[in-house]
């Protein structure tokens, strides 16, 4: 069974990518997945005026993720992925998380554009840097709770009172008219 869970600070120090042994760049926070002990992937983020760069106002860069070899095809970077949405999302202060992209040869830093698309990112610069846009996905989200809420009302098969009449089983008010 596998666990996703924040990394420490020794973790930022000490993980390196599998692939090209680098540790992870200038980094606030990140989350690891781990499997018998062993962290097989690792998404590494820090607010953009931290890095300095070219990155949008109020967003958050993913500087590293990557899945060990023999665990690639399991979703680990999708849900590291997630993982850091959902915690930028909570803050309400930052639009984007932004990550590099390439439709070259990718590595830890440069994200293959065809992940970054199926995860709703957006090329912001061409054939460099891709972003989602947190406002957009929370609003959605949102929406799904709120259509979910009516059609649970809407089976539960009450419905709201009219206002101003009375329900049935409820006297009315003395200063009511009736």
């Amino acid at each position: 069974m596998r666990s996703l869970v924040a990394v420490d600070s020794n973790d930022l120090a000490t993980l390196r990518c599998p692939w090209c042994g680098r540790p992870a760049p200038r980094s606030a926070f990140g989350f690891k997945v781990v499997r018998d002990g062993e962290v097989i992937g690792l998404a590494t983020c820090s607010p953009a005026d931290q890095l300095g760069g070219l990155y949008p106002v109020a967003s958050v860069v993913i500087t590293q993720l990557w899945v060990r070899p023999d665990d690639v095809g399991e979703l680990v970077g999708s849900q590291l992925v997630q993982r850091a949405a959902a915690v930028v999302v909570g803050t309400r202060r930052l639009r984007y998380l932004v990550a590099g992209g390439t439709h070259g040869p990718s590595d830890c830093r440069h994200l293959p554009a065809r992940f970054l698309s199926a995860l709703g990112f957006t090329e912001s610069v061409p054939g460099v840097q891709w972003r989602l846009d947190l406002r957009r996905t929370a609003r959605v989200k949102q929406a799904v709770r709120s259509a979910s809420a009516l059609m649970g009302r809407l089976l539960d098969g009450r419905r709201p009172a009219p206002a101003g009449r009375t329900t049935r089983g409820v006297p009315p008010s003395p200063s009511s008219p009736h």
